[in-house]
């Protein structure tokens, strides 16, 4: 391996001598950039491009048409868009900009320099394969070095702001208005794209409207952007009010190691049966544990778990930051063999009627009947006069065994895992690759660009994994320390 030279220079002002320059094999062209990088003890450039190397590009391939200029290669631009968003830099011109002079993104993508008009074409004309089969096959390469299974999942989803602004969205009254506006005015190609998208956004905000007043709120005051009407007005993380966002949820094994990813404009608990699957289409089963938080304490999630025969841990939210004006239904005890519910105040509520379902209602029991007005807890409980009652539903049963369940200690013990596993997942993308915001509109290009930021972080998971066996062994071989003695230190 050629030695690294220096030239000194003595100073005209103080005669002290610089290093004037260095590497001067690198700057005369006498060495590889493949000795420079391990001179320099860069490793991750040649991890991830072994990963790379290790999966078939014929998917990529096959979509390129058979004669005219020959295209960059699937391989190396997949190199220089996974390699920048794993180092943090997520727009296209800073991925054309690293590509040209970063050493690590030039070894990793063979010296290709694609524009940044390049590197889009090529994201979205992959991205049937870039969310399907190429995530799954680079994740088990992941899964494959990093020695790691699925058996205990965790769980958990955020918030990312969405691509539109804050300040054009709309209520159904303003899109009445615009649309009218532009009707009466001159016909042009603009104005007829303009209506048609305040006519999607308005049919979008009716049904969300209509589903937030079948839960007894006002949904007139729900607005929209219409340039992006996917996009839901939520609350986001770390104190930044509301705005436009999307909700990513993740599945990670005890590695951290993201086996499943997706995407919703709201919802965290509807998207947990397309998690199960992706997981067992990529592993072949299903995992023996899913641990979860207490946003997950849902009917749907609960059926799906049951329905797999998975040990789900996940705990109601007994802990909030605001406590409720009234006890919550999770204080009361049902007793299956009395058919009663027991009241924080050890009252018994019996069963009063029984209510049928309907078909947009769900059949339920009604419980009541304990002596309120003399209780000392009444208005911490209830300002009925009849005094508290108890709807149970159908679903109540699994959820009560679920209540159970997590009440022994060890379910408390396991659950604690949860944090220190999945958690950390949405830091990384959020603090070293830089998903503050999505930067594509649009639930499917957003549900993309999430893939690749997916697929990215699972590349530094396999960095960060094999430097760590690679430093036990050395560290090792040092002190002559075990290597199962490793894990303790």
């Amino acid at each position: 391996m050629t030695l690294f030279t220096r030239t000194l220079e003595s100073s005209a002002h103080t005669k002290r001598q610089f290093v004037k320059a260095q590497h001067l094999p690198v700057l005369a062209g006498s060495l590889s950039l493949c000795d420079y990088l391990r001179q320099m003890g860069e490793r991750s450039a040649f991890i991830v491009a072994e990963v790379l190397d290790e999966q078939d590009w014929g998917p990529f391939e096959h979509r390129y048409a058979s004669t005219g200029r020959a295209p960059y290669s699937p391989r190396s631009m997949m190199g220089i868009l996974l390699y920048g968003i794993m180092k943090g830099h997520c727009s296209l011109r800073a991925l054309e900009h690293l590509a040209r002079l970063d050493l690590g993104c030039i070894f990793v993508s063979y010296g290709v320099t694609p524009d940044h008009a390049s590197l889009g074409r090529f994201i979205y004309q992959h991205q049937a394969v870039l969310t399907g089969t190429f995530f799954k096959e680079l994740t088990l390469s992941v899964l494959r070095r990093s020695q790691s299974g699925i058996s205990c999942l965790a769980g958990d989803g955020t918030v990312i702001e969405a691509a539109c602004s804050y300040y054009h969205l709309l209520t159904q009254e303003a899109i009445s208005r615009e649309k009218s506006a532009l009707t009466a005015a001159p016909a042009t190609a603009r104005t007829e794209k303009r209506i048609k998208q305040l006519e999607q956004s308005a049919e979008v905000l009716r049904r969300r409207q209509e589903n937030r007043e079948k839960k007894g709120k006002d949904g007139s005051q729900l607005r929209i952007n219409p340039t992006e009407p996917e996009a839901v007005v939520q609350k986001l993380k770390r104190g930044k009010g509301f705005s436009t966002a999307y909700k990513p949820s993740v599945l990670v094994n005890t590695r951290r190691i993201i086996v499943a990813q997706t995407v919703d404009p709201s919802s965290e608990t509807q998207v947990m049966a397309d998690l199960l699957t992706q997981n067992f289409n990529l592993s072949g089963y299903h995992p023996d544990k899913l641990l979860l938080d207490a946003g997950y304490f849902h009917d749907a999630v609960i059926a799906e778990t049951q329905k797999y025969q998975i040990r789900l841990f996940c705990s109601e939210n007994s802990h909030r930051q605001t406590p409720r004006k009234i006890y919550p239904k999770s204080l009361f005890i049902y007793d299956g063999e009395q058919n009663s519910y027991t009241c924080p105040a050890r009252h018994q509520l019996s069963l009063k009627s029984t209510v049928a379902g309907s078909e947009k209602t769900r059949g339920y029991r009604v419980y009541g009947g304990a002596n309120c007005v003399q209780c000392r807890q009444k208005n911490q409980c209830t300002q009925a006069k009849g005094g508290r009652k108890i709807k149970r539903y159908p679903e109540d049963e699994k959820r009560d065994e679920l209540r159970l369940h997590m009440a022994t200690p060890e379910s408390k013990q396991i659950l604690s895992q949860r944090k220190s596993i999945v958690e950390p997942v949405f830091s990384a993308l959020r603090g070293i690759q830089g998903l503050e915001r999505f930067r594509r509109k649009g639930l499917s290009a957003v549900k993309l660009e999430f893939t690749l930021h997916a697929m990215a972080y699972n590349l530094s998971r396999a960095v960060a994994l094999i430097l760590w066996v690679m430093f036990s062994l050395l560290f090792g071989q040092i002190t002559g320390t075990k290597e199962g003695e490793l894990d303790s230190i």
